[in-house]
């Protein structure tokens, strides 16, 4: 189990694929039945959002329209009503995730606020630390067709805090999250695979809330007369502030995730306080009728205004959106046939055949020659219209070394513009794109030696700024990093980094078995590895921290058949279908296929044996890869 088995523990009984909810009361789910659509994809977006969303109170905290958990140690349906939704992994319930409904409406939320989760924690973790994040799902219609194996697929993660034992409240920002009247679902889920905690359910109408704070509208008429001011003597000062009264805004914390109040919540970062009173229980004083629900529908509600944002619509069909991230789940693609002669595109189909799932990202490696990309053959694969697919581009340029190409290098220069002509010509569709993928392993921290760390960084922005100084405006790229460990500890490593405003996407390259074949590897340890005692936190967490912005892909993954442990491929297979509950940032997946790697030919085939074919075929039958590639 997740934490000690002393403490107050979750009461649910679980056994033979049943769970029984020992504690439930009725949640009422109103805003079902009145109007506001489940989102079936129809595209009904309503008037501009700030003449459909006008008025609204000041401060409103919206209880759940539904509040409840799915477990992938657990079959069947999400309890109605718990008294605790568990978050993290434990032994008997497996990967945890609490799923979150709420309503809001013009009459309780302006356009211009801001918007917090407030989740009181009921049994804290007993780690040292525990990474926990939310993110927007689509909210279903009915409790009934929520399970692990159909809970819908992730879409933007918008914040991450770290809690500790210490820590009574959870408060995420999830203001972008919030843009239009309608339905929102979020999922609070954590990467750590072996921590655990409990947050508050919606008993008694306590326990979550999402906390909206609406600022005044721009008044557009006139403005109304003002009193004259007092001509004789002032008869009072102005007010004065408490001596212990903050002069500034709390700060993120160094691990850039938000810091902790005193009573263990995190601290705003964006130097706002409450305005709303509070009440002597410190709870915001009431907006509305205090015998109403604030953000509950009312009893009789007028017809609804149609969304016209980001509610449950948009979330409805997982589709691609700006830099190919997809507004909810994950892509998927190979680089099939690596290190043979083979005729790669051939290989795309045969794997695609076999897998029975389009891969809608076609892996390519190309070197700095005389050959520009894409090739005819390598368009052709995204010109299918019933198998919709994207290019990702892996240059190494050949022609100098990263200095000299960051300087200006004539001959790569030459190259650069040649190709920067060709794909302005050619192909207009957005592709993946990066340089010198997993740049580790060359890195000569020398000075002089034109392969330093900084070399590298300033030659991947300089190969990029200049592609899309000469037109290539549908280049995304992608910084792929190298999945061993030793390199994270090498103390040039984050001077690799180039700048986001030059990564697109942050990728990674992992393997089962690649550091120690024992076996026993599995998914996660493939995204989120970490080595012992040192300081890495694996590389979800890094990006978590460093990088939240940016989607994360594995832009390279594999799993080695081993004769000794002729199950490895298909459990590690198996793994990843239920494991992808902990990576609500993990955007695409990138199977790289070869009879015979270059690090002691271990082979990566997945056709092997029967068991491991199978088990990758239900991994591509996951709702997390439902996405339409626009």
């Amino acid at each position: 189990m997740g934490g000690s088995e002393s403490r107050q523990r979750l009461p649910l009984a679980t056994g033979r694929g049943i769970v029984t909810v020992l504690a439930v009361l009725p949640l009422v789910l109103a805003g079902f039945v009145v109007g506001y659509g489940v989102g079936s994809g129809d595209g009904r977006f309503g008037e501009p959002i700030r003449e459909a969303w006008e008025g609204g109170q000041g401060t409103v905290d919206h209880r759940p329209l539904a509040a409840s958990f799915t477990a992938t140690g657990v079959e069947g349906r999400a309890p109605d009503a718990p008294s605790v939704l568990p978050v993290g992994y434990s032994d008997d319930l497996g990967i945890a995730v609490a799923h979150l409904q709420f309503a809001v409406d013009e009459t309780t939320v302006r356009p211009s606020h801001t918007a917090e989760l407030r989740l009181p924690i009921a049994v804290p973790p007993d780690s040292e630390g525990m990474t926990v994040e939310v993110a927007s799902v689509h909210p279903v219609s009915c409790l009934c067709s929520l399970t692990a194996a159909t809970a819908p697929p992730y879409g933007t993660v918008w914040d991450a805090v770290e809690v500790n034992s210490s820590t009574t409240e959870i408060v995420f920002d999830v203001t972008g999250a919030i843009n239009a009247p309608g339905r929102y679902g979020f999922a609070i889920t954590s990467p750590d695979r072996k921590a655990y905690l409990e947050l508050e359910g919606a008993e008694y109408n306590t326990g979550p809330a999402l906390r909206t704070v609406s600022e005044p509208d721009t008044p557009t008429g006139p403005l109304p007369p003002t009193a004259p001011a007092p001509t004789g003597p002032a008869t009072s000062a102005p007010p004065v502030l408490p001596s212990d009264a903050p002069s500034q805004s709390p700060s993120a914390s160094p691990s850039g995730l938000p810091s902790e109040t005193p009573s263990g919540s995190p601290a705003p970062t964006d130097g706002t306080v409450p305005t709303a009173p509070m009440d002597p229980a410190g709870s915001p004083a009431p907006t509305t009728d205090p015998t109403g629900v604030p953000g509950m529908p009312a009893a009789d509600p007028t017809e609804p205004l149609p969304e016209s944002g980001q509610s449950e619509d948009q979330l409805s069909v997982c589709s691609t959106g700006d830099k190919l991230v997809p507004t909810c789940g994950a892509l998927v693609g190979v680089a099939p046939a690596a290190h043979t002669s083979r005729v790669k595109e051939d290989e795309l189909l045969a794997f695609e055949e076999r897998v029975q799932h389009t891969q809608q990202i076609y892996h390519a490696y190309e070197r700095g020659d005389d050959r520009v990309f894409p090739t005819p053959a390598q368009i052709a694969l995204t010109e299918d219209p019933a198998n919709p697919r994207t290019l990702f581009i892996n240059w190494k340029p050949q022609m100098a070394n990263w200095a000299e190409i960051a300087a200006g290098d004539p001959e790569t220069d030459a190259y650069l513009d040649r190709l920067a002509e060709h794909i302005t010509a050619n192909f207009d569709r957005p592709f993946f794109f990066t340089v010198h993928h997993e740049p580790e392993n060359d890195v000569v921290q020398r000075e002089g030696s034109g392969m330093e760390a900084s070399d590298y960084a300033a030659m991947f922005r300089y190969v990029v700024e200049r592609l899309r100084a000469h037109g290539v405006d549908n280049l995304v790229s992608v910084m792929n990093y190298m999945g061993y460990l030793k390199w994270v500890e090498k103390p040039w490593h984050d001077q690799l980094y180039p700048g986001d405003d030059v990564v697109d996407w942050i990728g990674l390259s992992g393997y089962g078995q690649s550091l120690h074949d024992d076996g026993r590897s599995d998914f996660g340890e493939i995204v989120d590895q970490t080595k012992g005692d040192t300081a890495w936190p694996g590389f979800y967490h890094w990006v978590a921290k460093e990088h939240p912005a940016k989607p994360m892909m594995l832009a390279e993954w594999g799993v080695f058949h081993e004769e000794d442990y002729p199950d490895h491929q298909a459990a590690v297979f198996q793994a990843a279908r239920y494991q992808m509950a902990h990576y609500p940032r993990l955007k695409a997946i990138v199977y790289f296929e070869t009879p015979a790697d270059s690090n002691g030919g271990r082979n990566s085939e997945i056709h092997l044996d029967d068991g491991a074919l199978e088990a990758f075929r239900d991994l591509m039958r996951s709702p997390y890869f439902d996405v339409r590639l626009e």
